[in-house]
């Protein structure tokens, strides 16, 4: 009797070859078993740390709102991308410092470009150059032992829409448009209530138009009434600061012994050689002017800032912050200060073409201003605390005010801020001023047809905005002096390539 070789019995029995299909089977099976959960857990882990770099670049770019330092910025980032993806948990996710980088984002172009960073990118690894690539469970049967990857996250800050500078027409109430004006291609016009506009306004290319509710634009919204609107509206709801708050911040600032915004402000300023008008304006002392440096407050009557008017022949001496007291709040003489104007001007022999000069210095007062037409100001923040139911500025044609040349000179700007609504000449905000008011801003007509051309103004009101026909209006660089209210947004954005 012969005996048969066990493996020969094995391979001769039907139930061996269901066994070898069955090993094959299970093989394809675990394959893709592994595929399903071997790339889900992938996708789980991508989408885990895509939430720690959205957190960690939005939280940067909000420290960079707050004007912290670069490395705090950094450190910002990294503490929130440890808080949303724990090392303890899921391993290390970065390199450190160089995976927070402070960038430049074009909303137009929507590239990285070159320049003062506006925005906050955040790169998160699960690779090896972390040393924590995604290791796989039954892929790796198949030969693939781990998953590699990185997120980035871009926060940006920045102008709404699609412009550019920090130059617009920013209101909570109405901003109304009427026909014949020109919004420039880097300049935005918001209102938190609504735009009126009847027609033929003109909107270029990169231009913005926005409200909360896009509705409220009605049949004016289109190209057939306001050419280039259809590209420019978009719907935004801006949260904007309370212009009262933001009015009330700089006072205190400008009028501390010491502040950052008061530094920043006078950094590019000259202290006056000469400062003994101050000792013959009776302000002060020959002792206390020798204590005066870039930004050191004086304080002064009505009369007294008219005396020194007088005494400099229209020339306030730079670089000071002079704090000017109307004790009666009526509506007489006394609560009006004159910078070229006719209110209380000492010299009434000057000549009608004489000016008075106000440069580099801030001007804080509870008077209004009497702004002639032989006024020239530049380089100057003036704010008047004033409040009144009627215009608590006075500004005559003829009056120079910022950069004339509309070079967008960002050293030569004016802002102008009050604590009641204003009414002002066309030609007063035409270039290179700030408006920023706690009530309505109204624009008068100009005195020809002609177009009046605006460049680097701004208007900020807690109430409405008026602009006749026939003006132009485009902007200059970003303004990062602190001056302006935010009228800045938040957001993610995905830069091309």
């Amino acid at each position: 009797m012969s005996i048969q070789h066990p493996i020969r019995t094995f391979l001769a029995r039907e139930e061996g070859s269901i066994s070898a299909f069955a090993l094959a089977a299970l093989a394809v099976f675990c394959m893709f078993l592994g595929l399903a959960i071997d790339v889900t857990n992938v996708h789980r882990q991508k989408e885990f740390i895509t939430v720690a770099a959205d957190a960690a670049a939005h939280a940067g770019v909000v420290a960079m709102a707050e004007e912290k330092l670069p490395s705090d910025i950094q450190a910002v980032a990294l503490a929130t991308a440890e808080t949303n993806a724990p090392t303890t948990l899921i391993g290390k996710t970065t390199l450190g410092p160089s995976d927070v980088e402070l960038v430049r984002f074009d909303p137009k172009t929507r590239t990285l470009v070159a320049g003062e960073p506006n925005a906050v990118k955040v790169t998160l690894h699960r690779d090896s150059s972390v040393g924590n690539p995604v290791t796989t469970s039954l892929l790796r049967f198949a030969g693939v032992k781990t998953f590699e990857f990185t997120v980035t996250s871009v926060a940006y800050y920045g102008p709404p829409g699609n412009c550019v500078s920090s130059d617009g027409i920013y209101a909570k109430g109405r901003v109304t448009l009427t026909s014949g004006n020109r919004i420039g291609g880097s300049y935005c016009v918001h209102s938190q209530t609504d735009v009126w506009m009847p027609q033929t306004n003109y909107f270029e290319e990169g231009a913005g138009l926005s409200m909360p509710d896009l509705a409220d634009c009605g049949t004016k919204c289109f190209d057939s009434a306001n050419p280039g609107v259809e590209d420019a509206k978009f719907e935004m709801n801006l949260d904007l600061m309370p212009v009262a708050d933001h009015i009330a911040m700089v006072s205190a600032a400008m009028l501390a012994t010491t502040s950052e915004l008061k530094s920043n402000f006078f950094a590019d300023k000259t202290l006056a050689a000469n400062l003994t008008p101050l000792v013959d304006a009776k302000i002060m002392n020959l002792a206390a002017t020798k204590k005066l440096v870039k930004g050191s407050v004086v304080t002064l009557t009505a009369a007294q800032y008219n005396e020194l008017m007088y005494l400099t022949k229209g020339n306030l001496p730079t670089g000071l912050v002079y704090n000017v007291d109307c004790r009666d709040k009526g509506n007489g003489p006394a609560t009006w200060i004159s910078i070229g104007g006719s209110v209380d001007r000492k010299d009434a022999t000057l000549a009608t073409s004489a000016t008075e000069t106000v440069r580099q210095v801030a001007l804080i007062t509870d008077c209004g201003f009497d702004v002639g037409s032989n006024a020239r100001i530049d380089a100057t923040l003036a704010i008047s605390t004033r409040v009144s139911t009627s215009s608590v500025l006075k500004a005559s044609s003829g009056a120079i005010v910022g950069d004339p040349q509309r070079n967008c000179d960002i050293s030569r700007k004016v802002y102008v801020m009050t604590m009641s609504g204003i009414s002002v000449s066309a030609d007063f905000t035409a270039s290179n001023v700030a408006l920023i008011v706690n009530g309505d801003i109204n624009v008068a007509a100009s005195s020809s047809s002609s177009t009046v051309e605006h460049k680097g103004t701004s208007f900020h009101a807690e109430g409405e905005v008026q602009i006749p026909a026939n003006h132009s209006f485009n902007g200059c660089l970003e303004d990062y002096s602190g001056l302006i209210p935010s009228s800045r947004t938040i957001k993610f954005v995905i830069p091309k390539a």
